[in-house]
């Protein structure tokens, strides 16, 4: 398992940044358990941008921002920190690896299609 500083900095990254972290290692061993097109097809969906939510109008009219936090781009880590990150989470089973994206705030059609995997 991950220690609480690999855990705490996983937690700390925008899902963008932690898909483009855990996916290439969940991919690799996903495929290598069933490397079906529907297993692929799921990978690829997780790793799809994700579309803002739509903004709902209060009650003057106005949009009113909605209660996710705005998609903007990906907070830089240390090319150490991600490396150490990285090594620790290629020892991690499958299920620990889906845990870890399923802890992130994704898309509807992230997090469905992250439900079909484990399922």
């Amino acid at each position: 398992h991950l220690d609480k500083r690999h855990r705490d900095l996983l937690k700390a990254l925008p899902y963008e940044l932690r898909v483009r972290i855990v996916l290439p290692i969940l991919r690799q061993k996903a495929l290598q358990l069933d490397s079906s097109p529907e297993t692929s097809r799921l990978l690829d969906a997780i790793g799809e941008p994700r579309v803002p939510p739509p903004r709902d109008a209060g009650p003057n009219g106005l949009q009113e921002p909605s209660f996710m936090a705005p998609m903007g781009p990906a907070e830089p880590i240390s090319r150490k920190s991600e490396h150490m990150l990285t090594s620790s989470l290629r020892c991690l089973s499958l299920r620990s690896l889906i845990v870890s994206l399923n802890r992130a705030p994704a898309g509807e059609h992230q997090q469905k299609a992250i439900d079909d995997l484990v399922h």
